[in-house]
């Protein structure tokens, strides 16, 4: 009994270290990664500065475009949006001050081109008149 003990143990250490051991060939696959687009929270945001005034400037689809127009933060004038027109790109919250510049945020929601057109007069009334204006066209690709 002892000995078919043994070679019981024996068989199966033998089983263990014997499995897989035919052919030793490694199996290979070939994998070819294609490209895709990349997620729109992937794309960096654009930013508008007063020096794109009168120029066209290039978005895609789901991008965050922020205008940020320079002020003085010690007056009491300020930026405007003088156009809402809610769309090609709508609002991405409200604006927000930063230091000496005022940032309004967008996203790109869908192709096409449109208009963003700021005023910068005094904040308690209508903007009229030769104030400074800041308008810059944004096509959405």
């Amino acid at each position: 009994m002892r000995r078919s003990f043994l070679v019981l143990v024996v068989l199966a250490g033998l089983g263990g270290s014997t499995a897989g051991c035919g052919d030793d060939k490694t199996e290979t696959y070939d994998v070819t990664l294609q490209p895709t687009s990349v997620p729109a929270s992937a794309v960096a945001p654009l930013t508008i500065e007063q020096s794109a005034a009168g120029s066209t400037v290039e978005a895609t689809v789901g991008q965050r475009v922020l205008v940020r127009l320079s002020q003085d933060p010690a007056s009491t004038d300020q930026w405007a949006m003088v156009n809402d027109d809610e769309g090609i790109l709508i609002a991405d919250g409200g604006p927000t001050s930063e230091g000496n510049a005022t940032v309004w945020p967008f996203r790109a929601t869908e192709r096409g081109t449109t208009s963003l057109e700021f005023v910068y007069g005094p904040s308690s009334e209508p903007a009229v008149g030769p104030e400074p204006t800041f308008l810059v066209n944004v096509r959405v690709n």
